[in-house]
């Protein structure tokens, strides 16, 4: 890609997690896994070709359908995430903002607030 050629937002659509799982006859949290490969890699790119902005659609609406399990796994994934990476975001100077409605546990949304704050300059 010259320079030319690199957006400077990108977005994507995480779905498909748990038809990835059932094709390969495991269970959905399986899925959801192994997407936290896909996530690194997406903000390594990102980060590698000085891309500005990535949104990643995590959660929608629809998904409290899910069983609970799946969703309280979900939500475990993203409190892992913050508070394994966020200190490395600041470091490469990544502000995180999440986007949408809140409706998560006073824990998970006491995380997201702190991990907001601590990129929020950059």
């Amino acid at each position: 890609m010259n320079k030319e050629e690199i957006p400077q937002h990108i977005a994507i659509i995480m779905d498909g997690n748990g038809r990835w799982a059932k094709i390969r006859n495991e269970n959905r949290i399986q899925g959801h896994i192994k997407a936290k490969k896909s996530v690194r890699e997406s903000i390594e790119f990102c980060v590698e070709k000085k891309i500005k902005c990535l949104t990643l659609f995590a959660f929608s609406t629809e998904n409290w359908k899910r069983p609970k399990n799946e969703i309280k796994f979900l939500f475990s994934l993203l409190e892992s995430f913050l508070k394994k990476k966020i200190k490395d975001f600041h470091r490469q100077k990544i502000k995180l903002s999440v986007i949408g409605k809140k409706n998560f546990s006073n824990k998970l949304n006491n995380l997201i607030y702190k991990s907001e704050k601590l990129t929020s300059r950059n």
